[in-house]
C-alpha cells in the first residue's frame, strides 16, 4: 500500500471540514502496519479510501501497484462491527464473500471451499459452532467469525478498522493475540486502524502516529519487538518504551495544538 500527499475534505452543512492532509506512508507485503491517533484525526477515512469506499481530494493511493478500487478480489475489510446476517448461521456468514465473489461453484470445488470455512472456523477457535446463529454467539465469537470470513477468500491485503474496540478487554488481549498469531501464520499485509497504542505497538511491525484533524502523519515508530509475538510481551519494558514513546509524541502535538488553537 502507498499513500502519496492524501488529502480529504468533506463538505458539511456547516462548511467544509478538512480531514487529512498531505499524509504520506508506505505498507510493504507481508507487513503489519497500524494507525494510531486520536478520534477524529482521519484515520478511518485513509483505510476507507485504500479500500475503494471513499473518493479524495489530492494526492495518490496504491494498492499492489494500481488505483484502490472496490470490490477487489485481492482486499478485505474488517469494521467494527461484525455486521452478520442475523439469519444465517455462522458458516453461512463465512461463505458471504465466496457467493459474491463467485468462488463458491458446484461440486470438488464448492466441498473445497466450504471445507477451506470449517478450517478457518477451527482457527479462530469456532469449531462446533458452525450452524449456530449470530445472536447465539457473545461479542467476541462473532468477531472471531467475521475474521473468518475476511479471511475465506484468501485477500492479499487486510484493512481492519478497529476491529475489537468495542470488546472488554479481556475479550480484545485474546483476540489480539490470536491475529497476531494469524498474521505470522498467514503472511498477509495488514493495515490496522486502532486508537489504542498498546496494541498497535503489540501487533505491528510499524505504527504510524497521526495527529488530530486534519489528520497528518506525526512520526512513523518501527516497532522492534521479537516475532512470534506473545501475550506476555503486554508486560515487558520494552513495550511499554514503545507505548510511552508514541503516547508522548502524541502528547506533545496535543499541547502545541491547544497552545495555538483557535478555541
Amino acid at each position: 500500500m502507498e499513500v502519496s500527499e492524501l488529502g480529504k475534505i468533506y463538505e458539511t452543512r456547516h462548511g467544509a471540514v478538512e480531514a487529512v492532509r498531505r499524509a504520506n506512508f508506505a505498507v510493504e507485503r507481508g507487513e503489519f502496519v497500524s494507525l494510531v491517533g486520536p478520534s477524529g484525526c482521519g484515520k478511518s477515512t485513509i483505510l476507507h479510501i485504500l479500500a475503494g469506499l471513499l473518493d479524495f481530494d489530492t494526492g495518490d493511493v496504491k494498492m499492489a501497484g494500481t488505483p484502490a478500487k472496490a470490490g477487489r478480489r485481492d482486499v478485505g475489510i474488517m469494521l467494527q462491527r461484525p455486521v452478520l446476517f442475523p439469519w444465517r448461521t455462522v458458516l453461512q456468514n463465512v461463505l458471504l464473500p465466496t457467493q459474491v465473489f463467485k468462488i463458491d461453484r458446484r461440486g470438488a470445488q464448492r466441498a473445497a471451499v466450504r471445507e477451506r470455512a470449517a478450517d478457518l472456523l477451527k482457527l479462530v477457535g469456532l469449531e462446533g459452532f458452525e450452524e449456530k446463529y449470530p445472536w447465539e454467539l457473545s461479542g467476541g465469537m462473532q468477531q472471531r467469525a467475521s475474521l473468518a470470513r475476511l479471511l475465506v477468500f484468501e485477500p492479499e491485503i487486510l484493512l481492519m478498522d478497529e476491529p475489537f474496540a468495542a470488546l472488554d478487554e479481556f475479550t480484545r488481549e485474546r483476540l489480539n493475540s490470536e491475529l497476531a498469531r494469524l498474521h505470522e501464520t498467514l503472511g498477509r499485509t495488514v493495515l490496522y486502524v486502532t486508537h489504542n497504542i498498546q496494541e498497535a505497538v503489540f501487533l505491528s511491525d510499524r505504527v504510524v502516529v497521526m495527529k488530530p484533524r486534519p489528520g497528518e502523519v506525526l512520526e512513523i515508530v518501527d516497532i522492534t519487538l521479537e516475532r512470534p509475538r506473545r501475550i506476555e510481551m503486554i508486560a515487558e519494558p520494552e513495550t511499554a518504551a514503545l507505548v510511552a514513546r508514541i503516547r508522548t509524541r502524541l502528547g506533545f502535538d496535543e499541547d502545541e495544538e491547544d497552545s495555538h488553537g483557535d478555541g
